[in-house]
């Protein structure tokens, strides 16, 4: 061999010992490797068919790799996220008797994934509009964290999603404080929109959601056997519809309550005896969102449509 392609050689195994090197002190002498599943396979499409979609397959959405609830656990509090976030049940080396940033107990019930991925990569994406989480400078007062790793981000990514409770679901059956106490609705502006028909709801609560896997079926049999009568068995309640959006990239379905006052509305939604039927609903999905409104959210044009 000759003496340059000696060097070159030498050279060359040096940094793979160098590399191999460094990833070995990543993590602390002795520790084993994490054990990171694999993802279920996604969707198969073509390059042509992905160009015609808008460069993604319809429904598509980021998908966090799966991660290790313990390792996330270890790494929330190495990273110092329980000196921001209280979590009910658990104790933390880094925790603070005061923590300033939102309380994350059961928050694994309310987001999906993505999201909170998101939360760890960009702070500013979402900024909660409330005292002590946005600072002087408009920015949210999380602090970034470009060092961290695609393990470390699936790890805490399953914990916080991990963080579930079982209590009811924000909006349903919180009878406490009086019917439908803290609900917000919202006003819908129809600028430079087509009016809706005139209908025979006057207030609106809708829910966007995603089935679980294999739900479909379960679900639809739930409905017809238990759901639609307990539902419309509510004082005041006038419609009720569910649509689905196969566009949109998650939370394809939608399914509308029209009321007819605001009055109603708020009592349904402070039901304790709705609680149960709450619950039964929201077994067959997954994270999702809700929205109380003084217009239809979603309604036909009949100027803009065929028969």
């Amino acid at each position: 061999m000759r003496s340059r392609e000696r060097v070159f050689w030498v050279i060359a195994c040096g940094a793979l010992a160098v590399l191999a090197w460094s990833g070995r002190a990543a993590r602390p002498m002795g520790a084993p490797p994490v054990a990171r599943p694999r993802s279920e396979p996604g969707p198969r499409v073509t390059m042509a068919a992905l160009h015609q979609q808008g460069g993604v397959p319809l429904g598509w959405q980021l998908r966090v790799p799966p991660g290790n609830v313990d390792a996330g656990r270890a790494s929330f509090d190495a990273l110092g996220c329980a000196a921001c976030h209280r979590v009910a049940g658990e104790t933390f080396k880094s925790a603070v008797p005061q923590p300033v940033g939102p309380e994350l107990t059961g928050m694994g019930s309310h987001h999906p994934a993505a999201y909170f991925a998101e939360a760890v990569l960009d702070p500013d994406a979402v900024l909660i509009d409330e005292p002590g989480y946005i600072g002087d400078d408009g920015h949210s007062i999380m602090p970034t964290y470009a060092d961290v790793t695609i393990g470390q981000l699936s790890d805490l990514v399953a914990y916080l999603g991990s963080l579930r409770d079982g209590g009811s679901p924000s909006c349903h059956g919180s009878a406490a404080a009086g019917p439908g106490a803290g609900l917000e609705i919202t006003t819908v502006s129809l600028r430079d929109r087509p009016l809706p028909p005139s209908p025979a709801a006057h207030a609106f609560f809708a829910q966007d959601y995603d089935l679980l896997p294999g739900q479909v079926e379960g679900f639809e049999e739930w409905f017809g056997a238990h759901g639609r009568a307990g539902f419309l068995d509510a004082e005041g309640l006038v419609s009720l519809d569910t649509f689905v959006d196969a566009s949109r990239a998650s939370h394809a379905l939608t399914t509308v309550f029209g009321f007819r006052d605001e009055a109603a509305l708020r009592t349904f939604l402070g039901d304790p005896a709705m609680a149960d039927l709450w619950q039964q609903f929201d077994a067959f999905v997954g994270p999702h969102g809700h929205i109380a409104a003084d217009q239809p959210l979603v309604y036909r044009v009949p100027a803009l449509s065929g028969n």
